[in-house]
């Protein structure tokens, strides 16, 4: 379970206040050629506040490298529809390459906004295609029939990528493409499809599995599905196999991905066989199981965050004893019961602390970081800029859960209570990141905002308006 939600953060390389974007990465072939194809979605409602004269427009760059020496190049536009800003923006790119080592660049640009940059790098290798073979596996968010002439649309169907391999607890089945090459000629071959737990580089059992004959033909698209529904949270891959008559594997191709269950994960809580009657959390009180929840949530990642805030909204007592015990089993081992213990010193320090009059401390913003993050290295108040609410600055010179130096998050008090500080920007790519954060600030003063209203990212400079210097000097 370490690797949780890992692909979300290091799978891709965000820029600071970027486009956010799901970017796949799939080889195929044809019948003389193998082909790489860029597929990726931009999510609409991380560009620029829609202009009602304009459309979204996001400039596409893709290199391809061999060693030093740019291959294949494309460029081009997307652009969204007027009617609807809010739909995503999808696309494909192919490119034919040669087996060898690659570097593929893929940049996303708003035009309509600054600093609105999406960069991510992929090492692709291209093998030289067996005589029987399968291209990487496809994960779907949509398919349908369809007779439009489109690159969403393969022999008929349309496709849409599953942004980041997730699957939420609305997702009961797994779709994916996968095409088998080379079959031709070839008697009682066929295929198995499974969902095995663990990432493919940590595996373990089988969850499900299906098996199908291969069509004796040169190239045959496969569109596979498997339910989903009682599987827990957790991390998956997703294999394909090629067998020949003998029963031996020719072939294979998998995939990461995650799934979040929680009311799967509440049932197999509730009918473990495990005893926990002698453990710390029965000794947790039936009223203060929530309270418990509510207080290790900053520390809780998903997929288990998920199974967290369901819990809080269920009766059932014994999942909520068995999830505690679980998380502090998984993260301290034979010290959990001190972990735990030592934790809930903290929390309770932290709710006494941050409390605000109608939240538990670790609910507030300054709570829930503090708790997530630890004490901070170096923390400033400002309360006496008359242009400015009340601010606070706190720096981390380490953040070790992301692996960022020099971590920073501003707090402000937009209600004037020094009860009532809210994050407003951090540097932290797990948290908020506000590039107008120095317009809201300075909200007072609205004939101070530098640029359009609706695309404000700063104010003038003054003697009053030290924010932006404490910012970047603290």
């Amino acid at each position: 379970m370490k690797h949780l939600f890992t692909l979300f953060f290091l799978a891709v390389s965000f820029q600071g206040w970027s486009i956010k974007a799901s970017v796949d990465f799939l080889r195929f072939s044809n019948i003389n050629q193998q082909y790489l194809e860029v597929n990726y979605r931009i999510f609409a409602n991380s560009l620029s506040a829609p202009n009602p004269e304009s459309d979204n427009e996001v400039l596409s760059t893709i290199m391809i490298y061999k060693g030093e020496d740019i291959v294949d190049f494309q460029k081009n536009m997307l652009v969204g529809s007027k009617s609807d800003s809010t739909k995503d923006l999808l696309d494909v790119r192919r490119f034919l390459l040669e087996p060898g080592s690659y570097k593929v660049v893929v940049e996303l640009r708003d035009q309509r906004g600054k600093k609105q940059i999406f960069k991510v790098e992929k090492e692709i290798i291209i093998v030289p295609r067996a005589l029987q073979s399968i291209s990487d596996i496809m994960l779907l968010a949509t398919v349908s029939q369809s007779d439009q002439e489109s690159a969403m649309v393969r022999n008929g169907v349309y496709m849409e990528m599953l942004p980041y391999a997730y699957y939420g607890k609305e997702s009961n089945v797994m779709n994916s493409y996968v095409e088998v090459y080379g079959m031709q000629g070839t008697d009682k071959y066929y295929c198995s499809y499974e969902i095995v737990q663990g990432y493919d580089s940590d595996p373990g059992s089988v969850e499900v599995i299906k098996y199908k004959r291969l069509d004796p033909i040169e190239l045959k698209a496969y569109l596979l599905n498997l339910d989903i529904s009682d599987l827990t949270s957790g991390n998956y891959h997703f294999v394909v196999k090629l067998y020949d008559n003998t029963k031996k594997v020719i072939g294979s191709s998998c995939i990461n991905f995650v799934k979040v269950n929680p009311e799967a994960d509440i049932n197999q809580l509730s009918k473990r066989s495990d005893k926990i009657d002698n453990s710390f959390v029965h000794e947790i009180e039936v009223d203060s199981l929530d309270y418990y929840l509510k207080a290790i949530a900053p520390i809780v990642l998903e997929p288990k965050r998920s199974l967290l805030e369901e819990l809080m909204e269920n009766d059932n007592t014994i999942a909520k004893r068995r999830f505690i015990h679980e998380y502090w089993k998984e993260t301290s081992g034979d010290n959990a019961e001190g972990a735990s213990i030592a934790y809930m010193k903290i929390a309770r320090a932290v709710d006494h602390n941050f409390f605000n009059g109608t939240s538990y401390g670790f609910d507030t913003d300054m709570g829930y970081i503090f708790l997530r993050y630890g004490k901070p290295d170096d923390a400033v108040v400002v309360d006496d800029e008359l242009s400015a609410f009340p601010y606070q600055i706190w720096r981390y010179n380490k953040v070790l859960s992301t692996g960022e130096n020099n971590v920073k998050f501003l707090f402000y008090a937009p209600s004037l209570s020094h009860r009532d500080y809210r994050l407003l920007h951090s540097t932290c790519r797990l948290e908020f990141q506000n590039p107008s954060w120095e317009a809201e600030l300075y909200r007072k003063i609205p004939e101070e905002e530098v640029g359009n209203p609706t695309e404000v990212r700063s104010t003038n400079d003054g003697f009053t308006r030290r924010a932006k210097d404490l910012w970047n000097d603290f």
